[in-house]
Formats: C-alpha cells, structure tokens, sequence
C-alpha cells in the first residue's frame, strides 16, 4: 500500500480508502459478519482511510465500521458525514429493520434494479438539516455509533449552493474541533461548482467528488486550484455508481441519464475504454481505480468494496503498470 499526505493536515492516508455507503443497507443486503471480515482484512491490507456517513444504513454502517475496528483506532482514519435527517417514518423503519430483514430476503434481487433506478431523485427528495443544534447532535451520534472519541474528517454531507455561498456553519464546525469531537471538516460536494466554492474558506481540509473514466470535470476545474491551496481531494465514485463494471445493454439504463442519447455517448466511452482490459492482465475495475491514482492532487480514492474478494481486486490496481501515452489518448 502506498500513502499520501492528506492536504494540509498531518494526516497521512492510504491511496485507496473504503467507501461504506453500501455497508448496512436494507435492499442491497450484505452478511454484516462478512462486512466485519471485509474490514479487518482491508486493515490487515494497508487500508486506514474509512468513508461513511450518518444516513449510510441510518447508522448501520458506522456501527459496523466500530466493530470491525475495535482496538485499532490510533492507526486508522475515520471519515463521516451529516447534513440528511430522517423522517419519522424512516426513523421507524431504521428501528424495525433487523426484524423486517429476514421477511424481504426473497424480494432483494427484485428489487435491487429498481433502488439503483430511484437512488439519485430519492437522495435528493431527503430533508436536510445543516443548523448549529443539528450538526453537533449529529457528530456526537456518529461518535457514539463507532464508539470513538473523535472523528478525523467530519463532512458536511452534499450541503445546497446557497448554504455554502454563506457558511455560517463553520463557527459550529469549529467549535467542535475545539471540543476534540472533531479533527479536520471538510466538504462532501454535489457537483464541481460546490467545491470550487468550497475552495473560498480556508478551514476546509477537504473536498470530495465525484472522478471517474465517465465523469472527468473535476480534473481540470478542480485539481489545479485544490493543489494550489493544498486542499485534500477525496475522490468517490471511482467506477461510476457500477456504470463502468456493468455497462447498460442495448441503450438500457437504470442510471440517472437525462437524455437517453447519454446513454449511447456513455456505451460507446465504455467500449473504448474496454480495448484497454484486452490482452493484459488489468480488469476494467483496476483500470478505473488506475485512473483516477495516477492523479497525485488526489489524496485517496474510496471504492466501494463488501467482500474480500472485491477488496483484492481493488487492491491489484495498486501494481499495475503505468498507462502509456497511446492508453491515455483513449482515457481522455
């Protein structure tokens, strides 16, 4: 494993780092003891960067993540968010859900296409809630749930233009770093523009986007100016929401495409960048991840990975060699 400093703190993480969005989840069911072995062997592995979030599984997730890591915390980084609430009607769920889990076991692979289809609108239609009281109960959950005094990198979680734009939170946020809940706050970004806007305020440590072989905005908008300022990049998404690891069929998507012209200019991106996994020893799943750690303003890229298996797969793309000028022709 290979690290990197984390923008201008006296963090150092691994270039690759677990993203738990998926980790405890309801309709895209994991063994949560296999999830706990998936963790420990990351560790085991040189993984110490660890990105989740308060709504991931409504707090699943960070309580897996604190099991797993039970005794190890001095030698790992923990990265959450907030800024989503839940309902009353998805707190009640969040309470039921091990006991409904057994009941829709049958329906999960039904129903997987169809949560990958609402995903997108669903994050969007979720309240938010980025007040003073709100944030500080929320890290203080965060902690509780993975049983640790302190969060490395607190996030907030997609924030709106606007709220950016002014950022009377940061007093909040600072205030918690004061207390020691919190060592560095960051930004978990939208879009491009937010970050840039992100970019204004010099408390940030961090920004996280979305970098992948289908979504290269942030490369040249963003990456020169983070550099600039030193800001640590935490790029998400690497293999495009599963885009690049299944490719839609016949022009089909379930993915938020606006236009379905989209959809056949993304196939046919795809397909070239497929004649690259041909003859070699690379899966499309390593090119991906290759891609984005050859950028070095990138601090860590956070992959989703449930099992060991994706874990090692993950992992190879750390030897492969180097593109050459003609693969990168066909990246671009």
């Amino acid at each position: 494993m290979r690290y990197r400093i984390f923008g201008n703190t006296n963090l150092e993480v691994s270039e690759i780092g677990m993203g738990c969005a998926r980790v405890g989840g309801l309709i895209d069911q994991k063994d949560p003891k296999e999830i706990v072995r998936t963790i420990a062997q990351a560790f085991e592995r040189g993984i110490n960067f660890y990105d989740t979030a308060d709504m991931y599984g409504q707090g699943e997730s960070e309580k897996l993540i604190g099991k797993a890591l039970k005794g190890k915390r001095d030698k790992v980084i923990i990265a959450s968010k907030a800024g989503y609430c839940l309902s009353t009607k998805r707190s009640f769920s969040t309470r039921i859900k091990p006991l409904i889990k057994p009941l829709v076991k049958p329906f999960i692979s039904w129903a997987r296409p169809m949560k990958k289809s609402l995903l997108p609108g669903r994050s969007a239609q979720l309240p938010q809630n980025f007040s003073a009281p709100y944030i500080t109960e929320a890290v203080e959950a965060s902690l509780r749930r993975l049983q640790t005094d302190y969060l490395d990198v607190f996030q907030l979680h997609d924030p709106p233009s606007t709220l950016l734009e002014n950022c009377d939170i940061i007093e909040t946020l600072e205030d918690l770093k004061l207390q020691g809940k919190i060592r560095y706050y960051g930004v978990a970004c939208r879009t491009v523009e937010d970050a840039l806007i992100s970019l204004k305020y010099p408390g940030f440590s961090s920004l996280q986007v979305e970098i992948n072989l289908l979504n290269q905005e942030a490369i040249t908008k963003l990456l020169p100016l983070s550099e600039q300022k030193n800001i640590a990049i935490i790029a998400r998404q690497p293999f495009a929401a599963g885009l690049l690891i299944k490719p839609p069929i016949d022009g089909k998507s379930t993915h938020d495409f606006t236009k379905q012209a989209e959809v056949h200019n993304k196939i046919k991106q795809i397909e070239r960048q497929q004649l690259l996994t041909k003859n070699c020893t690379r899966t499309m799943m390593q090119l991906a991840l290759e891609f984005v750690l050859q950028f070095e303003s990138i601090s860590v890229v956070v992959a989703g990975m449930s099992n060991r298996k994706h874990l090692e797969e993950n992992l190879a793309a750390l030897t492969a060699l180097p593109f050459s000028k003609e693969e990168l022709a066909t990246l671009y």
